[in-house]
Order: structure tokens, then C-alpha cells, then sequence
């Protein structure tokens, strides 16, 4: 599908199936946008549908430390499989230290960090780009 608009974004990072690290334990594939100077899009999917957004939630604080100099905006992406459709999902940061999940259009996500997005990697990935939206 394509994805109209304009991206500025550039993908700084694209690591598949990253694993178990001092704090958490799991799989996950998380992609980097740098958006603008001093801003950056960090997009954690949940491998093969089999891990939900609780799972990688722990992730948030070790990736933030990482990007420490930036503001850091979070997205979680659920493939589609046979079993579930897939979705896409801005996390919100609360002062009470929960996160809030806000359903997002994979095409406006595709908007604002080009057609890369779509690129997932996951051999079980089977949406059409849509994001389940």
C-alpha cells in the first residue's frame, strides 16, 4: 500500500528479534525514527502476535535511558496473524507511572514516518498496511 504524504523521518534503527537485556526478558522488534532534531519515534512490535503490549511495556524505560537527549514518543505494533488482526498503538507516559494505549491508523503513523513502517520483518506479519485501523 502506499503511503501518501510527506516522511521526514529517517530510520535510525532496525533490530529484529531483539532479546533478553538487564531488566527484561522477551522478544521484540524495535525500529528508531529520528522525527526532527532532538525528537525520535520508537516503534516495539510484538513478535508473531504471541506477546501483547504488557509484555514489552518494560522495554520503555531501558529504551528511553538510550535516547536519553531526546524526546522520546512510543508506538507498539501488534502483527496481523490468523489468529488477530494487527493494530498500532501511541504509549503514553502517566504520572502515576501507567501507560496509556491510544489505538492509531497505521497509514497515519505511515504519514508521519514514511513507508518503512511497513516494512515489519515478521514472516507472520499479514497486514496489508492498513494497521488493523
Amino acid at each position: 500500500m502506499a503511503v501518501e504524504g510527506v516522511h521526514p523521518a529517517g530510520q535510525i534503527r532496525d533490530e529484529d528479534a531483539l532479546s533478553s537485556r538487564p531488566g527484561w526478558s522477551g522478544q521484540a522488534h524495535v525500529r528508531v525514527w529520528r522525527t526532527e532534531p532532538g525528537r525520535v519515534a520508537v516503534v516495539i512490535s510484538g513478535q508473531r502476535a504471541e506477546h501483547d503490549l504488557e509484555t514489552v511495556l518494560p522495554l520503555l524505560p531501558l529504551l528511553r535511558a538510550e535516547y536519553q537527549d531526546d524526546t522520546v514518543d512510543f508506538f507498539f505494533h501488534r502483527p496481523t496473524d490468523w489468529v488477530a488482526l494487527g493494530y498500532y498503538a501511541e504509549l503514553t507516559s502517566n504520572d502515576d507511572g501507567t501507560v496509556t494505549r491510544t489505538h492509531i491508523a497505521g497509514d497515519t503513523l505511515a504519514a508521519r514516518l514514511g513507508p518503512a513502517l511497513y516494512a515489519t520483518g515478521d514472516p507472520d506479519d499479514h497486514s496489508t498496511g492498513w494497521g488493523g485501523a
